[in-house]
């Protein structure tokens, strides 16, 4: 499968290796992002500074595609959580993209959700797509509204809309507070890294597979089969295990990683993982990365900000 595709949030983490596999499959790419400059090479780039009807109107006027990747949201940081704008771009702005999509003639608008729109489970639970929603944190609850609302005008405008809710997501070219690469840093200039006791339960996919499920979920779209869908491993690991595999992958000694030197914070969330036989079954989606290969992987691309050069 392949055809015209544009990417919302492509000059993000999961957008950037989004438009590389799409376009590694053969599709022509429209990367949508505040900034031009900033998208990746490979793709026709459009600045679109706001994600309302107005500017969407004039940036894609000339536009054509088959399928809408909707990733642009905002509040994924913990200091970018503005109310106001979490609503205008998780909310409104979804429906401005579906409503965008269908003049440009896509046929399905796959949305990146999150696993931050369900509520906290207890430890043993594994998060199914029914499990109640969040109405008190603010960006999971404007996630869960902007899929609600771009599900019902995507139904209005006659575009699929595949809701894909992902879970935990890591690999080359994340934020550099995130965990690998924080750690990662630390580990290359042989520095110990502080860390909680690491018992947390995560459920992570290699951000290669993520993008491959992704392209699924558009295929799985236009074949009639719509989430919403956990887009996730289903299987659980620690911080610790994802530490000490990263310290393994770098040939660092395990002993430079100091778990509990830190507490865990007063309201982190100890369990979190995902059920992932809806969208297995819907699709065939298999993860491709264990950890230690997702680790070994990880350090070949890794480029360490303090040497520049590649470990």
């Amino acid at each position: 499968m392949a055809g015209r595709a544009l990417v919302t949030g492509a000059s993000g983490f999961i957008g950037r290796a989004l438009t590389a596999e799409l376009l590694r499959q053969g599709w022509s790419v429209v990367a949508v992002g505040r900034d031009a400059a900033g998208l990746p090479q490979g793709a026709e780039a459009i600045a679109v500074p706001l994600y309302d009807d107005a500017t969407l109107n004039e940036r894609l006027r000339d536009i054509r595609c088959d399928v809408v990747f909707h990733l642009a949201a905002y509040g994924v940081t913990p200091s970018a959580r503005d109310p106001g704008l979490m609503f205008d771009v998780n909310v409104a702005g979804t429906a401005a993209v579906v409503r965008a999509a269908a003049r440009i003639g896509a046929r399905a608008v796959v949305y990146a959700g999150s696993s931050a729109e369900y509520i906290e489970a207890p430890g043993g639970t594994a998060i199914a797509e029914d499990y109640p929603i969040t109405t008190s944190a603010l960006y999971g609850a404007s996630k869960a509204a902007g899929g609600l609302w771009g599900r019902a005008v995507a139904a209005q405008e006659g575009v699929v809309f595949q809701w894909l809710r992902v879970f935990g997501v890591f690999g080359p070219g994340e934020a550099p507070h995130r965990l690998f690469p924080a750690i990662a840093a630390k580990l290359t200039r042989d520095e110990p890294v502080d860390l909680s006791p690491g018992d947390q339960i995560r459920d992570l996919l290699y951000v290669d597979d993520v993008v491959s499920a992704l392209v699924l979920g558009a295929k799985a779209a236009l074949e009639g089969k719509a989430g919403p869908f956990n887009l996730c491993s289903g299987l659980p690991v620690s911080i610790r295990d994802v530490a000490l595999a990263l310290a393994d992958a770098l040939g660092k000694p395990r002993d430079l990683l100091r778990f509990g030197a830190i507490s865990y914070r007063p309201d982190e969330n100890l369990w979190l993982l995902g059920n992932a036989a809806r969208f297995r079954e819907a699709t065939g989606f298999r993860p491709r990365f264990d950890i230690a290969q997702a680790a070994r992987h990880f350090v070949r691309h890794y480029e360490s900000p303090q040497a520049g050069e590649r470990t």
